[in-house]
């Protein structure tokens, strides 16, 4: 499959994100991983190989980078994870497009260097971080496994937006008092739409949201 340059466009100009990661080329299985991981625990999405951060196209070897990746995702990767590659041509160069989709079987664990330890991460806006404990948990307990994200997930999340801009911060107990719904639903409502990118987290302690 073959994405033009003209996609490729759109997502420079977009920016990285919390489904669009820009690489220059593999050069750490760890640091990869670390990636891939964080997409699969979030919402999935999308790695480019061979275009730097500022979104300047250099091209890489697409087998060669294939082979690296491959690897990450399948020995420092736990449980390992299934890419799907597409690449994009320019001037007799290539871009290597990396899709990880979001996981049904979280959490994922990415190896450090040494395989010596492994760590949990998910992505929050152009940043794979370590999540708060009450994310964590979530996800070990496999609350963000089967998210249904149905006419009402979308209408309540422009509700919240407005509720936002007029109240800057709201808690898991708020959202729960105003949409009249469970606390586990509504951790589980605020936290996708943090790995979404609508919202980041102020106070992870007291569960204290804010708009991204």
């Amino acid at each position: 499959m073959m994405s033009d340059i003209h996609t490729l466009n759109q997502w420079i100009r977009a920016g990285e994100g919390p489904q669009l990661d820009f690489k220059t080329t593999i050069t750490s299985y760890a640091k990869i991983a670390k990636s891939m991981v964080a997409f699969a625990n979030s919402r999935g999405g999308r790695i480019v190989v061979g275009v730097e951060d500022k979104g300047y196209f250099v091209g890489v070897d697409v087998e060669g980078e294939k082979y690296e990746l491959d690897k990450a995702a399948s020995q420092y990767c736990s449980p390992n994870i299934v890419l799907q590659y597409d690449k994009i041509e320019y001037q007799g160069r290539y871009a290597l497009v990396v899709n990880v989709a979001e996981s049904l079987d979280k959490p994922h664990y990415a190896y450090n260097k040494k395989k010596t330890a492994q760590q949990l991460y998910i992505r929050v806006g152009d940043e794979c971080i370590v999540p708060p404990i009450f994310v964590t948990k979530m996800l070990k307990e496999g609350d963000l496994n089967v998210t249904y994200r149905t006419g009402e997930y979308y209408r309540t999340q422009k509700q919240l937006v407005r509720y936002l801009k007029e109240n800057q911060s709201i808690s898991i107990e708020g959202f729960m008092e105003w949409q009249k719904v469970s606390t586990r639903n509504a951790q589980r409502m605020l936290v996708d739409y943090l790995l979404e990118g609508t919202l980041r987290i102020t106070n992870s302690k007291q569960q204290i949201f804010e708009l991204y």
